[in-house]
């Protein structure tokens, strides 16, 4: 069992590097705070892995550093997350095949490709 107080050392320091990393404006620094609580407070502390959690902080940090890819990819993170958030009161979304609402199947190709970035990278981005 890993100990509270290194959780909430993680959890601090990816808050932190999450902050730098969307430069601390005003609608993406609530998505990833929001984004930070959802998953600690909904995930199982037995598959807390530090190196997931060491790789997240060193991709958030060089995307506060550089504006690449990594920037991109967080920018685009909390875009989604926030309108993912506010297209659920829209409920005038056009509907597919199947009687699925497309921002559904768009949602989960969206956390489809995230997995598999986390995968590949051995990261812990949601």
């Amino acid at each position: 069992m890993v100990p509270d107080s290194t959780i909430i050392r993680s959890y601090r320091t990816l808050y932190k590097a999450g902050l730098a990393a969307v430069q601390y404006s005003s609608p993406a620094r609530y998505s990833i705070r929001e984004k930070l609580r959802k998953a600690f407070r909904r995930s199982d502390p037995s598959r807390f892995s530090q190196q997931r959690i060491d790789n997240t902080v060193q991709f958030l940090r060089t995307a506060a550093r550089r504006k690449g890819m990594e920037h991109r990819i967080v920018k685009n993170l909390c875009k989604v997350a926030y309108w993912q958030l506010h297209s659920r009161n829209n409920r005038k979304l056009v509907v597919g095949k199947g009687g699925t609402l497309v921002t559904e199947q768009a949602f989960s190709s969206y956390l489809e490709t995230i997995g598999l970035l986390n995968q590949s990278m051995d990261l812990e981005l949601r």
